[in-house]
């Protein structure tokens, strides 16, 4: 009985000193995005508020749809501060672009890269 209350003891200590996991940051779900796409964006204010918007510009002969921004602020350091992933509206066909624009947290510097898009194929089916 004596070693059972020792073992308790020890894994509530043990349970009350872990450190809580922070959670992971995001990545682009589709690796290699920079082929199909290049991100031209800005820092802006609308409506009084910041906001980061630009255009997605697919550089690729495929047309997408469902495509997703991740839009992360940045400190001083070039750390991440904070982490959105934003729709951009439409479909974008291959050489064509499109408008974006995402309400931001004020920092000193943002980084805008593609998260996630579908590819369509001419019959108008999700590939």
């Amino acid at each position: 009985m004596r070693r059972l209350v020792i073992v308790l003891g020890l894994a509530g200590v043990v349970a009350g000193t872990a450190s809580p996991t922070a959670a992971a940051e995001l990545q682009p779900l589709m690796l290699g995005w920079e082929r199909l796409f290049t991100v031209d964006w800005q820092s802006a204010q609308y409506r009084g508020k910041p906001v980061v918007e630009g255009y997605v510009t697919n550089v690729s002969p495929y047309h997408t749809t469902n495509i997703r921004v991740l839009v992360e602020s940045l400190d001083a350091g070039g750390q991440v501060t904070g982490q959105q992933v934003a729709w951009v509206p439409g479909e974008l066909l291959g050489g064509a672009r499109v408008f974006f624009q995402v309400p931001a947290a004020p920092a000193p510097a943002y980084r805008v890269r593609v998260f996630s898009y579908d590819r369509l194929e001419m019959d108008g089916k999700i590939r």
